[in-house]
């Protein structure tokens, strides 16, 4: 323990020097006093509750805020001090989600006055941290010990607090952490006596390290994961590395353990044992003597023959135990834990894991939940993880710090690839900047960093790179960071996204899919990819199979990670009542998912927050199901001849006839033939498909829909479950064509003015609320937004150059056809080319053929099928949580909306595939709200009946545009046409 002496005399060193000038919270010199060095989770967090040495300190604390340093209450640390009338608070939590102070959502800003290393500084008089300089949390707690404790190694452990903090046991100042995404630990066996025992900290909000953590999302305070006291023996195992380096043929692994022993006694520690137990063999290490306060190595090594290798495919796991063994035979210490057999490499470009070219289908993810913001729970994990899985994701990367232990856990078990990032961003200095790059008082800071991240995850056979950050600096800052990782593990790869003379990944974000092609051809020296891409936000993720087309034809794109995984919202109750911290991920009925500027927040950035595949409570977005397919293992290629179908394996350790194959044979929509299918080598070979009859009528349009499905159950899901879909048209829909009447029809009720149908009374009722007349507009969506989509469209709000015919075929059906020919000069692109009409609010339940059943549009349609669908309309609708365009359904052959009672049932027939948009308020409700509860419903139903749509756009939300071939030009001539009919 002689290093753990000299770090902590050097850091009360320089805490004195600083003390003489600035607070240690405003010093990037001052990481921590009294700080024990990180290491390696010890125990296998699923298996922590049973593990006798950790006493869990999580429950009710006592809990003081104060709105900045001044008015926090000093001396609370003391014994004496009465803390009887303060408020309690859960531990851990975040203390805004308690209803103290505000949450601020901000994207690549700080939150307070610029000034490093002050934090405290004025700012802007509207801005929150005016009046709230640097607001302090302060807790207190007791702990009870024994005085059989009392003769071990007591070490208290932060699992994580925001931003900065100090630690008193019984008024006896303990240290001082920052670094808020890491553990920090402190030896308190001289602080603490029998029975009961006072435990102080104080938080601050924000600290010079609030530099280095300037991330995409809501700014939380707090003590907000586990708070431990580890009960240890006196000689203990301080910290083990476990690692299995295959060889060249992967036929043999060489098991390598290096374990770190600790004496903390008074007296020379003799005649230990340490064994590791894997694979039915037992290694043995001994240790004669060490001296008082000392540490020591340990290696043990072992070769597995034949090893099964791990990869997020096949997540093979070797369980392992270390222990410690006194002289008499007994066991001082027993951690269990895992490895696994790989190897990542970069051969020329491309990235190799076990000697395979893997493609990473990736997703970012931050730590978050809707009502306890940065404390997850173990549930929440668990359902992320799977969520990600049946996505057919296979690579995180853990935005943009490290997040609890438990999530790698999952991860080595369910089979995901991670990249483990370090808690380091100073986007709110710019991009790749060089201010805290090159700044060498801010050197130790970013080492920090990158050492906490690699210490204490490096046994997880889950993390294939360790990122040095997230749009931070560029310089020798990040050069030291990088040495600081190889010299700790040279198992995986470094990657950085600044930096890029720093990574051995060559990483570029958010560029099209042509760019992407053409950047990558540019970089010959190692593999690319994209850390992000596909920015989610609100109605979003079109043109995704572009990108893959891009990434599968060149062998040096290693994959690309969506930003991001879930919606960062928040439940709060409309009424602006307290927020109520629970683990439930719903809403309830009086609440609202909250985001930027709602409550009060300033600075903000609004919407920002919410770009995720799933909402807060995990509920799925539509594009959640276009990533699925996009994402899946195996590609499917009908046969010219239609008579087999070829297979594409998009995994490498996974061979095709590992799955089970079915198929499903639809007649308009409904299954008329299903089974199991033979794979012939690469080939899916089916019977001779016969065309269905009924009635003596052959059905016009037959799919064959097609799953490649798990055999056997996996630690995520069921056997059975396709994890592989595909649809193809084997004979083509018949859509009707214009017809004229066969007799003159009663036309007393139907009333065309113009282009517009204006009025039609069937049994003496009217059902047109609004005309069906041409509208060629739609609100925005979030990308569209962002490219200025409203202005450089807004002549679109007043259709021209359209000539509407009505064919009047009886008085219950009308037969349209839209004709538009474009005049005068240069036009932009056009929302959508079609019509709309509102017709009485009973209509509530829709029944459709087309794509479902999920909301899809032209640019992400690949993962919804061509079906029969029937859902209410508030199913048919899709509610982001910033409200814009939504529900669009494509390819749709034909449409109902039914009313109860005796109403007739009004249908919507192409003559060609239609785009079709229902909602229970009208497009300026949507356009006049900011959150789905102020949307004004249940007026009538606003049907939007069209040829086409502009797409949802699918590459970022601050300027970039639709691709092309998903747009409107306004400069082109179309036609289309429908059939409007009322049937009982």
């Amino acid at each position: 323990m002689k290093h753990f002496i000299s770090a902590i005399a050097l850091a009360l060193s320089l805490s004195v020097q600083a003390q003489e000038s600035m607070h240690d919270w405003e010093n990037p010199a001052v990481l921590g006093i009294n700080k024990l060095p990180y290491h390696s989770t010890l125990q296998l967090p699923s298996k922590e509750s049973k593990c006798k040495e950790i006493v869990s300190l999580d429950g009710q604390w006592k809990f003081r805020w104060a709105k900045d340093p001044e008015s926090r209450p000093i001396g609370f640390e003391r014994e004496d001090f009465d803390v009887s009338a303060w408020d309690d608070i859960t531990v851990p939590s975040n203390w805004q989600m308690e209803g103290y102070g505000k949450p601020i959502y901000i994207n690549m800003s700080y939150p307070f006055h610029r000034d490093r290393p002050y934090v405290t500084g004025e700012p802007a008089k509207d801005w929150y941290a005016y009046d709230h300089r640097n607001p302090v949390g302060s807790y207190v707690t007791t702990i009870e010990v024994t005085k059989e404790m009392l003769t071990q190694n007591l070490i208290l452990h932060f699992g994580g607090v925001h931003s900065a903090f100090y630690v008193w046991v019984n008024g006896k100042k303990v240290g001082y952490s920052q670094n808020s995404m890491s553990p920090a630990e402190f030896d308190v066996t001289s602080h603490l006596r029998e029975g009961k025992n006072r435990l102080a900290v104080e938080v601050y909000r924000w600290s010079d390290g609030s530099y280095l953590e300037c991330q995409d999302m809501w700014r939380l305070s707090g003590i907000y994961r586990e708070v431990q006291l580890w009960v240890r023996p006196l000689t203990h195992i301080a910290d083990y590395k476990v690692e299995a380096i295959p060889n060249k043929d992967f036929s043999q692994a060489q098991v390598k353990a290096d374990i770190t022993l600790c004496n903390t006694g008074k007296k020379v520690a003799k005649d230990f044992k340490v064994v590791l137990s894997i694979n039915d063999r037992k290694l043995e290490g001994t240790l004669k003597s060490l001296a008082s306060g000392d540490t020591t190595h340990l290696q043990l090594a072992c070769q597995l023959d034949k090893p099964l290798l791990w990869s997020a495919e096949k997540p093979n796991l070797y369980p392992f135990s270390v222990e410690l063994i006194d002289k008499k035979g007994a066991v001082v210490e027993h951690f269990d834990y895992h490895l696994g057999v790989k190897r990542v490499e970069c051969v020329g470009e491309v990235l190799k894991i076990n000697g395979k070219n893997v493609k990473l289908r990736g997703v970012n993810r931050h730590d978050h939940h809707p009502r306890t913001g940065r404390k997850v729970d173990d549930a929440t994990y668990e359902k992320d993880l799977k969520m990600m899985k049946l996505a057919n994701i296979n690579f995180l990367r853990t935005s943009h710090y490290p997040d609890r232990p438990y999530l790698y856990e999952l991860c080595d078990r369910y089979g995901i690839y991670v990249m483990d990032e370090a808690n380091q961003e100073s986007h709110g200095y710019g991009y790749a900047n060089k201010v805290m790059g090159e700044d060498p008082a801010w050197r130790e800071a970013h080492v920090d960093r990158a050492v906490s991240l690699v210490q204490r995850d490096k046994n997880h056979p889950s993390i294939i790179f360790w990122s040095l950050g997230n749009e931070g600096g560029v310089g020798p800052n990040f050069k030291a960071m990088r040495d600081a990782v190889v010299a700790l593990d040279s198992t995986r790869l470094p990657f950085c996204d600044t930096d890029r003379s720093q990574s051995d990944i060559y990483d570029d974000s958010y560029l099209t899919p042509t760019k992407l092609a053409e950047e990558a051809r540019k970089v010959t020296d190692r593999p690319f990819m994209m850390r992000e891409y596909a920015h989610a936000m609100g109605n979003s993720v079109g043109n995704f199979q572009e990108y893959w087309d891009v990434i599968y034809n060149d062998s040096s794109i290693c994959g690309a990670a969506i930003w991001d995984w879930v919606d960062q919202g928040i439940a709060k109750p409309i009424d602006g009542s307290p927020l109520r911290p629970s683990t439930k991920l719903s809403l309830e009925p009086d609440e609202f998912w909250a985001y930027g500027g709602d409550f009060g927040d300033k600075p903000n950035d609004g919407a920002f927050c919410l770009n995720g595949l799933l909402a807060p409570d995990r509920t799925e977005h539509p594009h959640y199901f276009e990533v699925r397919h996009v994402y899946q293992p195996i590609t499917f290629v009908l046969a010219d001849d239609k008579q087999s179908i070829r297979l594409i394996n998009r995994d490498f350790f996974t061979e095709l006839d590992e799955y089970d194959y079915t198929y499903e044979l639809l007649a308009n929509g409904k299954v008329k033939a299903s089974g199991a299918l033979t794979l012939q080598g690469e080939h899916l070979v089916f019977p001779s498909i016969q065309k269905p009859v009924e009635g003596g009528s052959p059905y016009p349009e037959l799919a064959l829909n097609i799953a490649a499905r798990l055999r056997n159950a996996t630690t995520w899901a069921d056997g059975g479950l396709a994890v592989a879909r595909e649809q193809f048209i084997i004979s083509p829909y018949q859509f009707p064509q214009s017809a004229a009447p066969k007799a003159k029809p009663t036309t007393n009720n139907i009333t065309i003015v113009g282009n517009a149908l204006t009025s039609w009374i069937v049994d003496g009722k009217e059902m047109l609320q609004a005309p069906l007349e041409p509208y060629f507009w739609k609100p925005e969506n979030d990308n569209q937004h962002a490219a200025g989509f409203a202005r450089r469209t807004a002549v679109w709000k007043e259709a021209t150059d359209v000539k509407v015919n009505y064919i009047i075929l009886s008085e219950r059906r009308i037969w349209v056809e839209v004709d538009y020919r474009p005049t005068g000069g240069e036009k932009p692109v056009m929302p959508k080319f079609g019509m709309r009409m509102r017709i009485p609010a009973t209509y509530n339940q829709v029944n459709y053929y087309g794509r479902g059943p999920w909301e899809n549009y032209p640019d992400r349609k690949r993962g919804a099928f061509i079906g029969n669908y029937k859902m209410p309309l508030k199913e048919f609708e899709t509610e982001y949580l910033h409200p814009q365009d939504n529900g669009c359904r494509t390819d749709v052959r034909w449409f109902e909306l039914s009313a109860p009672g005796s109403l007739p049932t009004l249908r919507v027939e192409g003559s060609q595939p239609l785009c079709i948009r229902a909602w229970d308020y009208g497009e300026e409700d949507l356009e006049s709200a900011t959150h789905p509860h102020e949307i004004q419903r249940g007026k009538f139903v606003n049907l939007n009946i069209d040829l086409n749509i502009h797409g949802v756009g699918g590459i970022d939300t601050w300027g970039q545009r639709t691709l092309p071939q998903y747009t409107i030009d306004g400069n082109k001539p179309y036609h289309y046409g429908f059939v409007l009919s009322l049937d009982n």
